[in-house]
């Protein structure tokens, strides 16, 4: 197991080193502009109110439903990237636990999920299809949290 995920890292780091020109997202941090009216009907986040509206613009950007037809009266909402979408929730989930079990103080828990938040809510309207592909494949939640908490510049192959 330890083999492999060496194999796995040593692979992604060639691979981000090989496609540097190609497909590197660079990322400025739009946080500030991660700011709306939070309607009261949504739960409050466990970080506080600044979390809740980001949690909430990101959830208005990623998720979206269809228009009512005659063929699908009650349509179900559609995530648009959903491998990104979907990681942040599970890195969100995993933060509460380690802050709950005393693993992580809530000033580390505050800055990932902020880098991370600030990694979705930028990507959102570029071309993503190999960090989709990356985040798909990736179920270990400490690779997840290394993809989301890189300093300025991700490239992927």
């Amino acid at each position: 197991m330890k083999k492999a995920l060496l194999i796995m890292i040593s692979i992604f780091a060639y691979s981000l080193s090989f496609a540097q020109e190609q497909n590197s997202f660079k990322f400025r941090d739009k946080s500030d502009e991660m700011t709306t009216e939070v309607p009261e009907y949504v739960s409050k986040h466990y970080l506080g109110n600044p979390f809740t509206e980001k949690f909430y613009v990101l959830k208005e950007q990623y998720v979206w439903k269809p228009l009512e037809s005659s063929g699908t009266p009650n349509p179900v909402p559609v995530t648009e990237k959903p491998s990104i979408y979907n990681s942040l929730k599970k890195l969100d989930r995993y933060y509460k636990k380690q802050l709950k079990k005393g693993n992580l103080s809530e000033d580390e828990v505050r800055e990932n999920l902020e880098k991370a938040l600030a990694v979705c809510y930028s990507v959102r309207h570029q071309e993503t299809k190999d960090l989709e592909k990356v985040l798909w494949k990736t179920k270990d939640i400490n690779e997840i949290e290394k993809i989301f908490n890189f300093k300025e510049q991700i490239a992927l192959n």
